[in-house]
This record gives structure tokens, sequence and C-alpha cells, in this order.
């Protein structure tokens, strides 16, 4: 359900508003015609206007001097602020009008290990369009969100949105290299599996059911959790992995750049594709706007260029 709209019902006008708010600024009726660029009877109509609909008294007026009420007081502190939030929301728009600001909400650990150190490929492509990234788990409302792009996993629905399947989720087990140097792996997948499954075991706490799903569909024993350390989010695991406090579970394509490195290890080739793929989203129609399009039109020629499957 769209939200409320806000009650206009007796609402000032908006330039007595910041007439007043000038005027208040400046404790001066002439120096706020000054800066508004009208005459000094201007000023004083509109803030008389705006005291008879507020049915109070702004200013006490003694002779040449003005000063604001206590009323008048709280007044000009609530409608400056007012006045810088419309025209921080008139800034975005032009600047969104202007630059071609694509809004882009993604998961923590794809924009940290994935989509930022890539970006400056689709900075080079369109220069002229600007990206504001951030990140996040939570339900997109494109209605209401200030978010034009999203990716998430899963499979929706996504009531309010265009949704377009991005890659696969192809996850695979990974250990750091000293830890797997210490074990006696023979080259037997089954057999180095099983062994691998006795080691220290690490766990996705927003994928509580990862280990489980895993090990169905590679033919092994549910292991026992209990002990093992949990951490939110991907890039978390991965740091804890690399430091050797055992092996996790990652999507291959997060883990490819850090087994390049030298960082990770893949002791046991098994690979299970979850049934909950990679997601882009965006608002229903949106994909047809020009900096919209042409970001969406990237992501994928970058997700097909690592060789990940759509």
């Amino acid at each position: 359900m769209p939200p409320a709209p806000p009650p206009t019902d007796r609402l000032p006008s908006l330039k007595a508003i910041r007439c007043f708010e000038v005027a208040a600024r400046h404790g001066s009726f002439t120096l706020a015609a000054a800066e508004l660029h009208v005459t000094q009877g201007a000023v004083s109509r509109l803030i008389q206007t705006l005291e008879d609909d507020l049915g109070t008294a702004l200013f006490d007026r003694h002779g040449r001097a003005l000063r604001l009420t206590a009323t008048g007081e709280a007044y000009a502190q609530q409608v400056r602020g007012a006045l810088e939030q419309i025209a921080a929301a008139s800034r975005a728009v032009r600047r969104r009008r202007d630059s071609g600001l694509v809004r882009v909400n993604v998961l923590p650990t794809f924009a940290l290990r994935w989509l930022v150190p890539r970006l400056h490929r689709f900075r080079a492509r369109c220069p002229d369009v600007l990206v504001d990234v951030t990140s996040s788990e939570a339900v997109i409302d494109f209605r209401t969100d200030p978010v034009d792009v999203a990716v998430r996993n899963g499979s929706g629905p996504w009531p309010t949105a265009d949704a377009h399947r991005l890659m696969e989720d192809d996850v695979g087990l990974f250990c750091a290299p000293a830890l797997a140097a210490a074990l006696p792996l023979r080259g037997d997948p089954a057999a180095d599996l099983a062994l691998m499954l006795r080691q220290p075991l690490l766990h996705h706490s927003t994928r509580p059911d990862g280990w489980a799903e895993w090990c169905a569909a590679t033919g092994q024993p549910e292991p026992d959790l209990t002990h093992a350390p949990s951490f939110e989010h991907f890039f978390m695991i991965i740091e804890a992995i690399a430091a050797g406090m055992g092996s996790g579970l990652l999507p291959l394509f997060l883990a490819r750049a850090e087994v390049a490195a030298g960082r990770l290890i893949q002791p046991v080739p098994h690979v299970i594709r979850r049934s909950k793929p990679y997601a882009l989203l965006h608002a229903p129609g949106a994909g047809h706007s020009g900096p919209i399009r042409a970001f969406c039109d990237w992501l994928r020629e970058e997700v097909a260029a690592d060789g990940m499957e759509v």
C-alpha cells in the first residue's frame, strides 16, 4: 500500500515561509528584501499574510527594531530545517536528472568482493553516469526506497520489482592452504571430503541450512555445528578461512579472487548449485531508462566475462 499523502489543509504559502526564514535569519526586513530581490514592502506583506494565516505574531515590531517572538523563534527553527530538507531533495533530483545517477543496493560481500573492484570499468564506459552504491540484505520496496537497481539472492517473489536471473549460486568448500597442507589429503574426493568435514567448520548465520543442504547434496552426513564459529557475512567467513580458523562454504564467484591470490584453496572438487540464484532487480519499467539500462547491461556482461552461468 502506498504511503498516505501528507496533510495539506491550511498549509501556508511556501513563498511566505521562505520570506519569513530570511527575515528571521537577518533580523531585518530590509536585508531580507535585498537577499530575495524584492521590495521591503513585499517582505512586510508576505510576513503579515503568514501571521494572519497562523493566527499569531511572529515578530515584535517597535519602531525600526525587529525581534522574533518566542513563537516566531520556535517556528523559525522548524521551518529552517524543513526548507533545508526541501532544498536537499531538490538538489538530489537535479543531480540525478543532470548526471544520470543510478542508486545501486547490493548484498554486502557482493559489493566488497565483486562489484566495487569492477566499477572502474563501468566508470570508463559510462563516464556521465554516477553510481551510488549501498549494501543491505533487506527486501527492497522500489515504490518507496531510494534504490534504482538491486542484487539479491533468492527466487522471490519480488512484488515491487522487475526481476531477472543474474547468475547461479554454485557453492564449494574452501580452506586455507596451510590447513590443507597439514592434512593427509590423498586426492580421493570421497575420502578427502569426509576428512575435511571432521575438521573445524565455519557457519554462515544468514544461511542456517547451508551445511545441511551441501552435505545432503554431496552424500555426507550433516556435521555437528554446535561449537562452530558463526559469521553474518561472507566477507567475514573469507577472512576467518584465510586465517586458518576452519573450512567454510562459499559461492565460487566470491572465492575466485582469493584462490588466485593464494589465500584460499578448494581442497575437494564437490560443488552444489543452490536453488536460489542471484537476481537483478529494478522498478517495473525502469530497465528502459538510459542510465539504469546501461548499468544493468554492463553488470550482465561482467557476469558473463567472469565465466558465471546465468
